[in-house]
C-alpha cells in the first residue's frame, strides 16, 4: 500500500496517514481517537470533542531503528463559545473544516487557556499516540497514567489555533512514554511541553 494516504470521515477533516499501516490499523486508530475524544464520560468533553486528529505517522527512528509514532491534533481557541451553545451546534461545528473551539469554562481569568486544560490535552493526545503505536505493532494493551511532567512556556490566547504534536519516546514491556508540544501556530510560539509516562496497571487487591 502507499506510504501516505488520507482517511476521510463524515463531518470531519481527513486524517493524513504516513508509514506502513494497513487500512484496518488506520481505522482502528481513528476509532480509538473518536472514542477517547467523543465517547462515554463527561469530563472536559466539550474540549475533547473539538480536537481534530490531522496526522498520524509511523516510522523507524533513525537513532535506534525502533518503530515510533507521531500524532498531531489541532484546535482553535475561540471567543464567545459556551458549553451550552457548543452542545447545541456540535453537528454544525464538525461539519465545517478546520473549525473548532475551546469553551469559556476552560479559559482562566486572563482569557488564556487554563493550565489544567493544557494538561488535559497533553494527557489524552499523547495517550492516543501511544495507542496508535501499539496498534501499528499489533501490541494492544491496557495502560494507565503514571506521571505527566509539564512545562508552561507562553500563554495561548483567544483567537489562536493550536497544534498538539505528540511523539512516542519509548515503548517497553512495562512502561511507555510520549513527548507532547503544544504550539500556537497563529503567533508562532511554543505554549506548553510535557512528557507522559504510562504503565500497565497492577491487578486490584481484594
Amino acid at each position: 500500500m502507499p506510504s501516505d494516504s488520507l482517511v476521510h470521515r463524515e463531518g470531519q477533516s481527513p486524517v493524513k496517514f504516513s508509514g506502513d499501516l494497513t487500512p484496518q490499523q488506520q481505522a482502528g486508530i481513528v476509532k480509538f481517537a473518536d472514542v477517547i475524544l467523543r465517547g462515554p464520560g463527561d469530563f472536559a468533553k466539550a474540549v475533547g470533542s473539538c480536537l481534530e486528529l490531522t496526522e498520524v505517522s509511523i516510522s523507524p527512528r533513525p537513532e535506534d531503528g525502533k518503530l515510533h509514532a507521531a500524532v498531531v491534533f489541532e484546535i482553535d481557541v475561540l471567543e464567545g463559545v459556551s458549553l451550552q451553545s457548543l452542545a447545541a451546534t456540535a453537528v454544525v461545528v464538525f461539519a465545517i473544516q478546520h473549525l473548532s473551539g475551546l469553551v469559556q469554562d476552560m479559559l482562566n481569568a486572563n482569557r488564556h487557556v487554563h493550565g489544567g486544560c493544557s494538561m488535559f490535552m497533553i494527557d489524552i493526545c499523547s495517550a492516543i499516540a501511544l495507542t496508535a503505536l501499539s496498534i501499528a505493532m499489533n501490541k494492544r494493551t491496557h495502560l494507565v497514567s503514571q506521571a505527566i511532567n509539564t512545562i508552561f512556556h507562553a500563554p495561548a490566547t483567544v483567537g489562536a489555533r493550536l497544534k498538539i504534536v505528540n511523539k512516542t519516546v519509548a515503548y517497553g514491556t512495562r512502561t511507555v512514554s510520549a513527548r507532547t508540544e503544544i504550539w500556537d501556530i497563529t503567533n508562532r510560539r511554543l505554549v506548553v511541553s510535557g512528557i507522559h509516562n504510562q504503565m500497565q496497571p497492577s491487578p486490584p487487591k481484594l
